[in-house]
């Protein structure tokens, strides 16, 4: 049985100078709209030709990757979507948008969250998706999960607490792509 978890394509963004903490809201609703540019690597490409099933993100940055690799998903597993990045409201202060990500991901790991799911509730839902996944490796013995970085994070940790095996380890930017294993005998 094999789960294989993606990270989706780099998003089709205009790239911003920069911006406030409250215009990072703005930011973020562009990211989590946007669709790719670019074409995986071909280890992406066999990985998901290989699968006997295909869970996605709602999110159209995962769908419009697995349209880029020429499939629909299965189904739509909302659970998967990213951890929210909480937004700090930080006067007159302007920074790029990859530094606020930073800092206010950095943030959110140490506790704060702002409103939005805290990072001990991302944990939980991390661990549901992966017994979801799991079930479903059951069932169909190999599954190709394309997802978020954050999220895929915490659900590679939860399948290896559940005895999951890491077989391959790809980078861990857009297209990365990690492969578990669970031993049947």
């Amino acid at each position: 049985m094999e789960i294989t978890l993606v990270r989706h394509g780099k998003p089709d963004l205009k790239k911003s100078g920069s911006v406030s903490a409250a215009g990072m809201r703005e930011w973020v609703l562009a990211y989590d709209a946007s669709r790719i540019s670019g074409s995986p690597a071909p280890t992406v490409n066999a990985a998901c030709q290989n699968s006997k099933l295909i869970v996605s993100s709602p999110l159209p940055r995962a769908i419009s990757s697995l349209e880029t690799l020429g499939v629909k998903p299965d189904f739509i597993l909302n659970e998967l979507s990213e951890a929210p990045l909480p937004i700090f409201n930080v006067p007159t202060i302007k920074l790029s948008p990859s530094l606020w990500l930073v800092l206010f991901r950095l943030f959110w790991l140490v506790g704060a969250s702002s409103n939005s799911e805290s990072c001990s509730d991302a944990k939980e839902r991390a661990k549901s998706v992966a017994d979801r996944l799991a079930a479903l490796a059951h069932e169909h013995n190999r599954v190709f999960s394309m997802g978020h970085g954050i999220m895929n994070k915490l659900i590679a940790k939860e399948l290896e607490r559940a005895g999951w095996t890491k077989v391959t380890d790809g980078e861990s930017g857009y297209w990365g792509t990690v492969r578990y294993a669970l031993s049947t005998f």
